[in-house]
């Protein structure tokens, strides 16, 4: 709730005469906890979803709530997000980096690509694993407004429609190994 009011906060007031030039409407970055001991973290840029990211923070780690939405260094050439899965940006212990307009996602030094969007399930850790799903994302409302709801309702309907994200962090049990007899 803290982190929408704040995304209400600067839609405002980038509104203001002489401030609107910055950074457009149409691309933020927002988080909230999606479920017991899950939260999600996703950023758009120019009306289109450029990550997502539903991760369980490491228990040996701080978690800051309200610094878990990434920032968003908006620039002509394309944007980029920088963000922490512990919430503290300049001493991250779990940094990520985004990169709208090439579709790379960077996690704790690891690079990641996709061509029309992907989704992340991280378990911090330590050690962090990843897991990465392709989807393909779909364009956001015409209405620069709408577009924070819409995001957001995007992220709830992707992990509605994928089993491995109802699933996450619950881990499938592992095969047994196939016994042989010794002779």
């Amino acid at each position: 709730m803290v982190m929408r009011l704040a995304a209400l906060a600067a839609c405002a007031a980038l509104g203001l005469t002489g401030c609107s030039k910055g950074v457009p409407p149409t691309s933020g970055t927002a988080a909230f906890k999606f479920k017991e001991s899950v939260w999600v973290t996703y950023g758009w840029s120019r009306n289109r979803m450029a990550y997502i990211v539903f991760f369980v923070p490491s228990t040996s780690l701080a978690l800051n709530e309200d610094g878990i939405a990434a920032k968003l260094n908006f620039a002509k050439e394309g944007d980029t997000f920088d963000g922490a899965l512990d919430g503290y940006l300049d001493k991250s212990k779990a940094p990520f980096k985004c990169e709208a307009k090439s579709g790379t996602m960077t996690i704790e030094g690891k690079p990641y690509r996709s061509s029309n969007g992907a989704v992340f399930l991280i378990n911090v850790g330590p050690p962090i694993k990843v897991q990465q799903l392709v989807v393909t994302f779909p364009g956001g409302p015409k209405d620069p407004e709408e577009t924070l709801a819409f995001m957001e309702a995007e992220v709830k309907r992707i992990a509605a429609e994928n089993p491995k994200i109802k699933e996450f962090p619950n881990e499938p049990a592992p095969e047994k190994p196939v016994k042989t007899k010794k002779k």
